[in-house]
């Protein structure tokens, strides 16, 4: 029951501790002249021993108004606590205790307020910071100074109520800093933690580290402002209020240490950050950033799952495409050998059209096997780059010439801009041969008869742009990034001669040599553009 509920059970004998330390303190020191256990009314004169000791009736007035006890000597207490006139008065309206029984109880109290604030400290001692070092040296520096106006009290100058009010008081600050002693050994359990201090869990709590600074300087300021006061206020009167500016002082260097964690806490999340663009594994720290380093390692782990996935996604088509080529590869052949013997033999005129007709769909079947294949041991890194120096603009008239016939037979031309002859690059050559001998190829089969195929070399700061554009003899009802895709072809018919890997051929081989493979579309002209990284070797 007491570990379910250890807080209500901690601040309970904190406040019976304050309480009994309060009541113990009074009936020890002020007894007798504590009106509450002792107000007698009647005013006598009597003899004390035979010394003919006696008391004036202006002196004997005991009402706990004008009383003063400072007259008395020993054997005048003695007359107010033995006095068997006053004891047996039926005026008497206060408690009659002996001296010393008061002094016991009052020691007992005292006991019993100890041994119940150790308790409370020690065996309930807070888990989770309240205030914390910081918070607690505020307060004390803020509260001890207005108590000690009001340490010294002699109750016999007060009425009932008045006593009443002060005990409250005095027992609630004893409450008070009883709390404030439980959470200092609270801290100390911790390992005197600064995760425990006030400004530290504030400026944690805050999205904007602009904020957090002005927090930051504000809580110095204000630190800087309580100390510098009271030791004024020292110098001013010629006694050392040590108390209030060692707490003022406590929290100025508690707040220095916080900023400094604060900022450790940011170069450790900096260096995370830093970690991450390297795709390093990075460490969550317990700091002002704990939270912010938390989702990024979950994004991190969720970016290098996906990455997992895609190759073995990817991995997994490979080794399809790659087994399904290998078996197609023998009967396509097959296929063909045959065909060609056949077409040696004697057949009618339809046999041998029909023979032509299979020799070509085998030979184009064959052409997109072996097109698949080579682009996936590509697109999967399992054949090495191999860049060299050459020259960019007698690759593209190359690639050009070789498809001359092609071009001229279906009405086309080729309208060059090239910003000059000569344009070295290192790249891999037959790679990009290829990625342009495709561009020309889908311009061939889908540009409109008897127009231009412009070829433009444009110079960047770090890369060269070569762009083909060609009007399309059809509608282009499709999006740029679709038609880059595998088997995407513009004629949504297939009515032309086409595979679809053209395009996506394009793009995987100028991605192999760091280049970047783009598709735009402006009403009827169609666009390719490849752009190469520049680099500083020359031949």
């Amino acid at each position: 029951m007491f570990s379910k509920n250890r807080e209500k059970t901690a601040w309970l004998l904190l406040l019976a501790s304050a309480i009994s330390w309060v009541l113990g303190q009074a009936m020890f020191y002020q007894m007798e002249t504590f009106p509450l256990f002792f107000r007698p009314t009647q005013t006598d004169t009597t003899s004390v021993d035979d010394t003919e000791t006696s008391i004036d009736s202006t002196a004997v007035e005991m009402t706990y108004f004008d009383m003063d006890f400072s007259s008395f000597d020993d054997s005048s207490e003695e007359v107010l606590y033995n006095n068997d006139t006053l004891r047996g008065t039926p005026e008497h309206h206060g408690i009659n205790l002996d001296y010393r029984v008061a002094r016991a109880l009052g020691i007992l109290l005292c006991i019993i307020s100890v041994i119940t604030s150790a308790a409370a400290v020690f065996v309930f001692r807070r888990k989770t910071p309240l205030t914390g070092p910081d918070g607690i040296c505020l307060i004390i520096g803020i509260l001890v100074p207005l108590y000690e106006n009001t340490a010294e009290t002699d109750y016999v100058l007060l009425n009932p109520t008045d006593i009443v009010l002060t005990l409250l008081t005095n027992a609630v600050f004893c409450f008070a800093v009883l709390i404030l002693i439980r959470e200092v050994i609270g801290w100390i359990y911790a390992k005197a933690s600064l995760s425990w201090c006030f400004l530290y869990r504030l400026i944690k709590r805050l999205a904007k580290p602009q904020t957090a600074l002005l927090c930051s300087v504000g809580w110095v300021l204000l630190a800087s402002a309580g100390g510098l006061y009271w030791l004024l206020e020292s110098i001013k009167g010629g006694q050392v209020l040590f108390l209030p500016i060692t707490a003022y002082l406590t929290l100025f260097v508690l707040s220095c240490c916080c900023i400094f964690r604060y900022g450790a806490d940011l170069n450790h999340f900096k260096q995370q950050l830093d970690l991450y663009q390297q795709g390093l594994p990075i460490t969550v720290g317990n700091g002002a950033f704990s939270q912010t380093e938390a989702q990024l390692a979950a994004i991190q782990a969720q970016y290098a799952e996906a990455i997992q996935t895609a190759v073995t996604s990817e991995r997994f088509k490979v080794e399809l495409i790659s087994n399904v080529s290998h078996d197609l590869r023998t009967p396509l052949t097959a296929i063909l050998g045959y065909s060609e013997l056949l077409q040696k033999e004697t057949l009618s005129p339809k046999g041998q059209e029909q023979l032509c007709k299979l020799y070509q769909k085998a030979d184009y079947m064959n052409d997109l096997v072996e097109s698949l294949f080579e682009m996936t041991k590509v697109s999967s890194g399992a054949v090495p780059c191999k860049k060299e120096a050459l020259d960019l603009i007698r690759l593209l008239e190359q690639t050009i010439g070789l498809m001359d016939d092609q071009l001229v037979n279906a009405g086309l031309t080729v309208k060059r801009n090239y910003p000059r002859n000569a344009i070295p690059i290192v790249t891999d050559g037959s790679r990009m041969y290829q990625v342009f001998a495709n561009l020309l190829g889908n311009a061939i089969k889908y540009a409109l008869t008897g127009t231009r195929i412009y070829l433009e070399v444009k110079e960047e700061a770090r890369a060269y742009l070569v762009r083909m554009t060609n009007t399309a003899s059809y509608e282009m009802d499709f999006q740029p990034d679709e038609i880059i895709q595998r088997f995407a072809r513009g004629d949504s018919s297939r009515s032309t001669k086409g595979s679809g890997l053209g395009l996506a051929i394009a793009q995987t081989y100028t991605e192999s040599v760091g280049g970047i493979f783009t598709v735009s579309i402006d009403g009827d002209q169609f666009n390719a553009i490849v752009t190469l990284p520049k680099t500083e070797r020359n031949f």
